[in-house]
């Protein structure tokens, strides 16, 4: 399958956020999740951008039904122990615990549960990348829901190698959307 299969209006889109080879676009259009993780230490401070795309199989109200339930994460993807939300404050707080994490991680996450197509900014307000920001995007191309991310951080180093952050996040985030993609069916 070629890009030629996109809508003009979802070509632009993607390259618009991210610009992916034929290649890359072939995958998305298979049901494979991309992400593309950057890191770079300079001195004692530390860079971190991260990009994840999935094109879902399913109409976007269908695909969020599953995705809007976020306190039920950790029924969803196996290396997501426990997952809260709290509607008041907005706070989504995952416990995850995986081979590839260097240990065992609290993440606390102040987002929108999202509940319909849209832009979702979030912000990490504490643990080693505190004031990470970032935003995921849900829009529908197709009859298919398209779903990207992105983060961006740069602040104090934490005590993680670049290319440890690097793998664990890029490997992560394909892992964790492909089992939640297989879960919003």
């Amino acid at each position: 399958m070629s890009s030629h299969l996109y809508s003009q209006d979802m070509e632009s889109y993607i390259q618009s956020k991210w610009k992916l080879s034929k290649t890359q676009i072939e995958y998305l259009h298979k049901g494979k999740v991309l992400a593309q993780s950057q890191v770079k230490s300079k001195e004692k401070t530390q860079k971190f951008d991260l990009k994840a795309m999935a094109y879902h199989s399913v109409r976007c109200s269908k695909a969020l039904r599953k995705l809007s339930l976020l306190e039920s994460y950790n029924d969803y993807i196996g290396f997501i122990k426990s997952s809260k939300y709290n509607d008041k404050n907005k706070l989504f707080t995952l416990t995850a615990d995986h081979t590839l994490l260097p240990t065992p991680m609290i993440i606390h996450i102040i987002v929108d549960r999202p509940t319909k197509m849209g832009k979702y900014p979030f912000t990490f307000p504490t643990g080693i990348f505190r004031g990470l920001k970032g935003y995921f995007e849900i829009t529908e191309f197709n009859k298919r829901c398209l779903l990207y991310a992105q983060s961006h951080y740069n602040g104090k180093a934490s005590r993680f190698p670049d290319i440890v952050i690097e793998m664990f996040s890029e490997t992560l985030s394909k892992l964790g959307g492909e089992l939640l993609m297989r879960k919003s069916k």
